[in-house]
């Protein structure tokens, strides 16, 4: 009875590491894996290559933004040639659809400010959802740092701030929910501080420096993320103006303007983890140089490793039935 009684606890434990395992690889985010080890260290770039036609005389690169829910100055620094106001019918405007992962850990939602979008892992078993977002300016900047997601409001009113009541006295103490309410239609919390992850009566603001610290979203993105994002869901705001990262064989960096002036040591970082990767000898310097230099806000290749020698088939051995028998000549 008792080696019976143990055998079953046995099966009930072994059952459970399986489980605890099963979920484990669950909650992990889905990523490609590296094509060569020496990659691994490199975050992985999620999305692909996206354009669009202009064909309204009357689109603007607004529109655009607003139709493929990214980014307005990314898209504007991605397309330097392209009138803002008034593009060109037949411009193709390239889109900012390929993303460097932030570096992990890689759970919850994590929001890099200088690049203005926010990655959300919270979907478990698939590839992070990314949003473009709109941030504090350099007189209210947005936050950095690790929370949780706080209270959470649907249709919330916005109790305008006596900051703001002084540089704007128009405004009423209190807005309350509708088309003029900025927090738009969701309000989740950053932690217990009085900024919040919302959404805008403006989608024109989001991709921009346009809040007075908060994260504003479009919409019906917001919307998607209040829904499935549960209070107590862990928050990172970082800030990463250069990401290093991976595609294949191939290495790439992703660079953003400074907003707030606070990566001056950003080019030495990045050297630095390069060489302690051992990566620094398959990179051009030059081509990193550029990148850095246009912050263009897209992924660049600035090195490739070789591909592995193929492996030489080893020599069959003596007495191989595939060989041919050796004949020795009569003396």
């Amino acid at each position: 009875m008792t080696i019976a009684r143990s055998a079953h606890a046995l099966c009930f434990a072994v059952l459970g590491t399986l489980i605890a395992a099963a979920h484990a690889a669950l909650a992990q985010p889905l990523l490609p894996e590296p094509a060569d080890p020496r990659l691994a260290p490199l975050p992985p770039i999620l999305g692909t290559v996206q354009n669009e036609l202009i064909e309204d005389a009357d689109d603007t690169v607004l529109d655009v933004a607003y139709r493929n829910r990214v980014g307005f100055d990314r898209i504007t620094r991605l397309n330097p040639d392209v009138n803002v106001w008034i593009p060109d019918p037949g411009s193709v405007i390239r889109l900012p659809t390929e993303h460097i992962l932030p570096d992990p850990p890689w759970k919850g939602l994590v929001i890099n400010v200088p690049e203005m979008q926010l990655y959300d892992f919270t979907r478990k078993g698939e590839e992070p959802e990314v949003f473009a977002i709109a941030i504090g300016d350099s007189i209210d900047p947005s936050l950095v740092g690790s929370f949780k997601i706080g209270a959470k409001r649907a249709n919330p009113a916005w109790h305008v701030p006596k900051s703001i009541l002084a540089e704007r006295p128009e405004l009423p103490p209190v807005v309350p929910p509708g088309p003029d309410n900025p927090l738009g239609p969701f309000w989740m919390t950053i932690g217990t501080t009085s900024y919040g992850i919302h959404g805008s009566n403006n989608e024109w603001s989001i991709g921009r420096e346009a809040t007075h610290g908060c994260i504003r979203l479009y919409n019906d993105q917001i919307e998607r993320l209040f829904h499935r994002t549960k209070p107590g869901t862990p928050i990172r705001l970082i800030y990463e103006t250069l990401k290093v990262g991976r595609r294949d064989r191939s290495i790439y960096v992703e660079v953003h303007p400074d907003v707030y002036g606070r990566d001056l040591e950003r080019e030495t970082r990045v050297y630095e983890r390069l060489q302690k990767a051992d990566l620094m000898h398959f990179v051009d310097l030059g081509a990193m140089q550029r990148a850095i230099t246009e912050a263009r806000g897209i992924p660049v290749r600035i090195g490739t490793l070789p591909a592995p020698i193929d492996v030489l088939p080893e020599e069959p051995p003596i007495g191989d039935p595939g060989e041919r028998p050796l004949r020795v000549p009569p003396l």
